[in-house]
């Protein structure tokens, strides 16, 4: 059986264009006080983005949680679509600025986005949004590492919130009434939930994508500096 590949698709031409323009929009609008401390939620849509914006509301902090541009010089939380923001651009403009990468088990995700978009999606759909997601981890690894302003968060694990609380300073530890799940109420198709476990297969992680993980078979020869990065970061998995 041929080793499943990752094929360009039409959410690579999408979120590249999106990632483009945003990198733009944030090159050309005010930065505000480049000295305050700015909270960047970095992770996927799905993943707990709402009790992040929660928490952040609870402790005071002027929050913006939505898909659109992020006014970065009106507000000092962001959250919503974190990984097709310029998240390199907003390290390098706001010193001291906080971020945190949330994510949940390859599964629920997968699962959580087909419900959310109604629509059925192939095996190769999910194939490529399960190595595109990888790859996004393995960026974002390599990336901070070493650095004590970041922290990766399975929003699924116990004592996640509270986690990031801590990491922020905070001193409320979750927002009022504890965790937002936003679970859809939209009917689930059947043959997403077969194609995501013919994806799954291909890829050999069925066991794998029920747990929350960063570092994944996916990653293939890099695992060993990817877990070596990964141990210099604070993580909650």
């Amino acid at each position: 059986m041929a080793e499943p590949r990752r094929t360009i698709d039409i959410n690579d031409i999408a979120f590249g264009i999106i990632h483009t323009r945003m990198r733009l929009h944030f090159m050309a609008t005010p930065k505000g006080d480049r000295s305050a401390v700015k909270y960047f939620v970095i992770g996927h849509p799905r993943t707990g983005t709402t009790t992040m914006h929660k928490l952040f509301e609870a402790n005071g902090i002027n929050s913006f949680h939505d898909s659109r541009d992020w006014q970065t010089g009106r507000y000092d939380a962001f959250s919503d679509f974190g990984q097709v923001r310029p998240v390199a651009a907003y390290d390098r403009v706001y010193p001291n600025a906080r971020f945190i990468l949330n994510f949940r088990p390859l599964r629920h995700y997968l699962n959580s986005i087909a419900t959310h978009h109604q629509k059925v999606f192939s095996v190769q759909n999910f194939i490529n949004e399960a190595l595109r997601r990888a790859d996004y981890f393995a960026w974002a690894l390599e990336y901070f590492r070493g650095r004590d302003n970041f922290i990766a968060v399975n929003i699924e694990a116990p004592g996640a919130v509270a986690a990031v609380a801590d990491f922020c300073g905070f001193a409320v530890k979750e927002p009022p009434g504890g965790a937002v799940n936003n679970v859809s109420n939209r009917p689930r198709f059947a043959q997403n939930a077969a194609n995501i476990q013919a994806a799954l297969e291909a890829l050999d992680i069925v066991e794998e994508a029920g747990r929350g993980v960063l570092v994944s078979k996916l990653h293939g020869t890099r695992q060993d500096t990817l877990r070596a990065a990964r141990d210099t970061l604070r993580v909650v998995e």
